[in-house]
């Protein structure tokens, strides 16, 4: 079996480390003795990330990453190689997304969300391939999609899209690579708490008027979050796989609550601060 594919620790790679679930899967990782390489802009969340993994007993190196930028990426990858061997495992978790109506979108926003997503998740691949390639094992190639790019998801369109795209590349992809070792997965993520564009989008007031809309398009239908967490859970699974076997697109969303389901947005709201914010 090939260091880092199945259940071998090896040295894994995630972008966008330094919070929500980028963060915690590097905290999992670690607990199973992988060495964990975390890259993202904001270099103070990337050390908090380090200081998390080394409380678990793990190894972390952080390097400041620009996913669309290629020469920042190799940078990225020559670092983590040079401390750590070959980059057994990454995870394309780096997003950037706002919610709103494409009009109100400028150039530059959609610019950036669509290159964060897919231009960077495809500089991040190719530059890992190449190492696996050059060293002769194979690997897991993760990246990180989401429920808008499956289905319609209005005020979420240049993120939908970016996504969307990201999944057919990954299909693509994973034939490209077949047999070579190298397998390619694609994580599907439903509702989750806790990450760097919710928490902007709530503070923003955005999210308010995006949620009316897809409660009544049926988008959101009951309260069930999940924490980073377990997301983080589910990427771990899918890279610790034994070798012989893989998942293609694997969707992980939360369970409904027990109990009636909101009939109204009204009601849907009220249950959402009952249930997350019960001392608002």
């Amino acid at each position: 079996m090939n260091e880092g594919t199945g259940a071998t620790p090896g040295t894994v790679v995630i972008t966008g480390g330094g919070t929500g679930i980028g963060q915690a899967a590097a905290q999992k990782f670690a607990v199973l003795g992988w060495r964990v390489v975390v890259g993202g802009r904001r270099e103070a969340k990337l050390a908090e990330t380090a200081a998390l993994v080394e409380k678990e007993g793990g190894s972390c190196l952080t390097h400041r990453l620009d996913v669309t930028d290629g020469e920042s990426v190799e940078r990225f990858f020559d670092a983590a190689e040079a401390t750590f061997g070959t980059v057994t495992a990454v995870v394309s978790n780096a997003a950037n997304a706002r919610y709103g109506p494409l009009e109100d979108f400028s150039p530059d926003e959609i610019h950036r969300e669509v290159a964060t997503k897919l231009v960077g998740g495809l500089y991040v691949a190719g530059r890992a391939i190449r190492g696996l390639r050059a060293a002769g094992v194979g690997g897991d190639i993760l990246f990180m999609t989401s429920l808008a790019g499956a289905q319609p998801w209005p005020l979420h369109l240049p993120y939908a899209a970016a996504s969307a795209g990201l999944e057919h590349a990954a299909r693509t992809l994973r034939m490209e690579l077949e047999g070579t070792g190298i397998r390619v997965t694609t994580l599907r993520c439903g509702e989750t708490m806790g990450t760097d564009f919710s928490t902007t989008e709530r503070e923003s007031g955005r999210i308010q008027s995006a949620n009316e809309l897809w409660f009544r398009r049926g988008l959101l239908r009951h309260t069930g979050l999940m924490t980073p967490a377990r997301v983080a859970d589910a990427i771990v699974a899918a890279i610790t796989l034994p070798a012989d076997y893989q998942y293609d697109n694997l969707t992980v969303i939360p369970t409904a609550p027990v109990g009636d389901l909101p009939h109204s947005h009204e009601e849907w709201g009220a249950a959402m601060m009952e249930r997350y914010l019960p001392s608002s």
